[in-house]
């Protein structure tokens, strides 16, 4: 997951719920990002208590890169993830690119809905919270899936 991602999953109350049903590993880089050099802001505080009590899992590759990117997609290659978590247009199409799965902060509420950890009108209001944070585009992809829940 990029710093971005962390952060706005952060401010829209939504990353507990997420990190208790995915398991959540930020490279090195990312930690100095969003709490080392952060430290003061309400979310590096939170984000280094998720990391105690290992909410979230810090990937102890050595933080040799310029980018939280590229520190990404080098821990992706060399573990056994799912995918990557980044709303970076650029880096989505390098994720593209290179054929690697990823996922945008909005789209785990449509995941939490269908894994049933979210009931359609709780998964309304954390969409609602996260918007201020995500793209016209990614609120109103899931915006969609949302209104035509349970339809199919």
């Amino acid at each position: 997951m990029d710093s971005d991602c962390l952060i706005k999953l952060t401010k829209s109350r939504l990353k507990e719920l997420v990190c208790k049903n995915f398991s959540i590993v930020i490279p090195q880089l990312v930690k100095e990002e969003t709490v080392d050099n952060a430290q003061g802001h309400p979310d590096a505080m939170v984000i280094k208590k998720n990391l105690e009590m290992k909410l979230i899992t810090s990937d102890k590759l050595p933080s040799s890169f310029k980018k939280g990117e590229d520190a990404i997609f080098t821990v992706f290659q060399q573990g056994k993830y799912d995918g990557i978590c980044s709303d970076d247009k650029r880096f989505i199409k390098r994720l593209r690119f290179f054929n690697i799965p990823y996922i945008t902060p909005a789209v785990f509420i449509a995941l939490l809905l269908k894994d049933n950890k979210l009931k359609i009108n709780e998964a309304v209001e954390k969409l609602d919270s996260l918007s201020p944070f995500v793209s016209d585009e990614e609120y109103s992809a899931i915006k969609r899936i949302l209104a035509n829940w349970g339809r199919q």
